[in-house]
């Protein structure tokens, strides 16, 4: 008998087929339970191994033993004419055909009837409130795969769907920035809901492999836990899918909120901005890198948008984040200062924001860019609100959009109106360290203490460790409750990384009495802040008057020579570089020069009510020192007009300006009990 004969007689063939299907019905179950049970999707890998691993010990099995009426026997034990192996066949081919629908059966029910359908659609409750428009958190999208493509994806595309749900009005979505801070959590999601003010969570997660992409996302109401939409979305992997996807969750949100979605926002759900998947993925990493402002960073986000608009020249919202980007970098490194932006950045930016213009005029990417490109390249602030009220109507609940409007209106010197907006935009992202930071001393600004000291203790409880938080709450006490212990107690805990917070340290414990604590601060600076000769000055500055206040000579003299040296090194002369200057020809002893810097330093200030009262309080100091009391007490009644009454009752209590509280108007400027 031949080979071929031999193999079909022992079932041979009918075992490897029947081992096939039995295995494609458990990848099948194994997909499912994947998804429901929200396994490790390692677990489909471990068991197609597996499978795999058995199937030739299977035909081994198969080849060498016989089912016999009597069991298992090894086939050369059995009698020829007692073999029952056409019975046997027989039995493998109806279990073949039975497995084989129960296999299609599961693959047609999860792959096609799945994404039509809710897995779980209980009734949702109307939004609380009488009609108020529900909060919704997305949380951070799990990474279901091990490639690192599905990690990319997942944490991309969550924030590509957040900036989508903000531009609809059915609901109010908490921003990534807070979202982020509960990746990896043990926290349910009653705790979760309770700290962002959301009544609804959505959660998920994303796995891509092989070309394709599977989403799957469930609506939940955080007060009850209960579950209000659920499904799973398994695509090919192409930007139009994705943006299909989050289109599908959008809308599936607002329904189970019985919200209406209007024609405009169904229209920007389904918006392409581009079909280039590798662009795309770009602009994703451009999104989602770090935000803080420091070179490595800024560069890597100005790296990613610039690959994006290579690979897809039409791409308009990458251009308008890559023009957001060089306008970033031109004034975190000198725009801001004046101390020598670099003008190819801003022009880079200019080019950019018109290609933008012109590819995606209507997208809110492009005038919140013109709106910085106001901002940051020419510190024209009513320009900027005029460009960015056009990117409010079309993304009114981006809390991008929210603070940089609370930025503008303050450097504008409508600190109420500025307060109000950045309370708005730390209701809406309550675990962002700036709005936690910044929003209080707005509210100081506008003689607002009460909430100031209120959302104070919010940020210290977030960010028990955060320099600035910590820097912004012992602000916060000396201007409103002159609680000096208390400013002294958190200035000594403060890391020292930037030139604000080594000037803030300082003058906390100087202002605190605690002068020999501010010199220790700086005597304590690493090697890495004074490299930047602007720091050395400022700090050189600090250091000299702190000696020399605190009868060390020669200590003082060696500062002074520190400071001279580094004014030496800086070529720029803007009104903050002019004031620091003064400072240190006031401590030279030179009345003249310092008279003329400070003259300098004034007439070069931007108008920028942010800006302008830390400028004229610098020169306020350098003539206090230089003992030019008379035009000192001229500015001193300026800078009272331009200035919160809370804000300029502190200085008082600053003891730079000693020489003037001599004087017979210092009393009568102060407002009465400050």
């Amino acid at each position: 008998m031949s080979l071929l004969s031999e193999l079909k007689r022992r079932n041979v063939f009918r075992v490897a087929l029947a081992y096939i299907v039995l295995a494609w019905l458990v990848l099948q179950v194994a997909d499912v339970l994947v998804d429901a049970l929200e396994l490790p999707a390692t677990l489909s890998k471990t068991v197609i191994a597996l499978l795999v691993l058995g199937f030739i010990p299977t035909l081994v099995f198969s080849w060498v033993y016989e089912l016999t009426p009597e069991g298992v026997k090894r086939e050369r034990d059995v009698v020829r004419d007692e073999s029952i192996t056409q019975v046997t066949g027989r039995k493998l081919n109806l279990a073949v055909l039975i497995m084989l629908g129960l296999a299609i059966g599961l693959f047609v029910t999860d792959r096609f009837m799945g994404p039509r359908a809710p897995a779980v659609v209980p009734a949702a409750a109307p939004p609380a409130g009488g009609g108020e428009v529900p909060v919704v958190a997305v949380l951070p999208l799990q990474a279901l795969s091990t490639e690192e493509e599905g990690r990319f994806l997942a944490s991309g595309l969550h924030d590509d769907l957040l900036t989508r749900l903000a531009q609809l009005d059915a609901f109010r979505v908490i921003s990534r920035t807070s979202v982020m801070e509960y990746v990896g959590t043990t926290k349910n999601l009653r705790q979760i809901g309770a700290e962002l003010g959301a009544g609804f969570i959505v959660e998920g997660g994303l796995q891509a492999i092989g070309g394709r992409v599977r989403i799957n996302a469930q609506l939940i109401d955080a007060a009850t836990d209960e579950h209000l939409w659920a499904q799973t979305f398994e695509r090919p992997l192409t930007t139009g899918n994705l943006f299909n996807v989050q289109a599908e969750i959008a809308a599936a949100i607002a329904k189970s909120l019985h919200a209406t979605l209007s024609p405009r926002e169904v229209a920007v759900l389904d918006e392409v901005p581009t079909d280039n998947l590798p662009a795309y993925e770009a602009y994703l990493r451009g999104l989602t890198a770090p935000t803080d402002l420091s070179r490595p960073s800024m560069y890597r986000t100005l790296a990613a948008f610039e690959e994006a608009v290579d690979l897809d020249p039409g791409f308009a919202a990458a251009w308008a984040h890559l023009a957001i980007a060089n306008l970033r970098i031109y004034w975190e490194e000198g725009g801001e200062t004046g101390t020598g932006p670099d003008p190819a950045r801003r022009e880079a930016a200019r080019a950019a924001l018109e290609r933008a213009q012109s590819l995606g005029p209507r997208i809110w990417q492009t005038p919140l860019a013109e709106a910085y490109y106001h901002y940051y390249g020419f510190r024209d602030y009513a320009a900027a609100l005029v460009a960015l009220a056009r990117a409010e109507a079309v993304a009114p609940h981006n809390f991008t959009i929210i603070s940089l409007r609370g930025f503008l209106l303050r450097r504008l010197g409508r600190m109420s109106e500025a307060a109000d907006v950045l309370l708005r935009a730390t209701r809406g992202e309550p675990n962002r360290v700036g709005h936690l930071r910044e929003t209080p001393i707005t509210l100081v600004r506008a003689d607002r203490c009460a909430e100031a000291l209120e959302l104070r203790q919010s940020g210290l409880e977030r960010f028990p460790d955060n320099t600035g938080v910590i820097g912004m709450a012992a602000w916060v006490g000396l201007f409103c409750e002159r609680d000096f212990g208390y400013a002294r107690q958190l200035a000594a805990g403060m890391q020292v990384t930037t030139r604000v917070e080594l000037a803030s340290k300082f003058e906390l414990l100087a202002f605190s009495d605690d002068l020999q604590a501010a010199i220790a601060a700086l005597e304590q600076l690493s090697p890495a802040i004074l490299r930047d000769p602007v720091n050395r000055l400022v700090a050189s500055n600090l250091l000299a008057w702190g000696y020399r206040t605190a009868g060390q000579p020669e200590q003082a003299e060696a500062a002074l020579a520190a400071a001279m040296e580094a004014a030496g090194e800086i070529p720029e002369h803007g009104p903050g570089i002019l004031a620091h200057r003064a400072v240190t020809a006031a401590l030279r002893g030179d009345a003249e020069a310092t008279l003329g810097l400070g003259r300098e330093a004034l007439a070069a200030m931007p108008e920028d009510a942010l800006v302008r009262p830390d400028i004229r309080t610098e020169v306020l100091r350098a003539w206090a020192i230089a003992g030019l009391l008379e035009p000192a007490m001229e500015q001193l009644a300026v800078l009272r007009d331009e200035s919160g009454r809370t804000w300029f009752a502190l200085n008082r209590y600053d003891p730079m300006l000693e020489p003037l509280r001599q004087h017979p108007r210092f009393e009568e400027l102060l407002p009465p009990g400050a």
